[in-house]
């Protein structure tokens, strides 16, 4: 997979919940999650999530 590089911002309380998540999946696998990878999975499984449903901007 040919990975890019991108930048953009998130909200403080989001980046804590991905430092948490990642936290967690480093002790739970005894493997080395980066931000990045941990921020993949969630996309990955965000769309998974979202395209099966029809999305509606609040």
């Amino acid at each position: 997979m040919v990975k890019k590089r991108i930048t953009f911002t998130l909200d403080e309380d989001l980046d804590k919940k991905i430092r948490t998540l990642q936290v967690d999946l480093i002790s739970r696998t005894n493997h080395g999650w980066s931000y990045s990878s941990v921020l993949s999975v969630i996309i990955e499984e965000g769309l998974k999530v979202l395209s099966a449903k029809k999305i509606v901007k609040k």
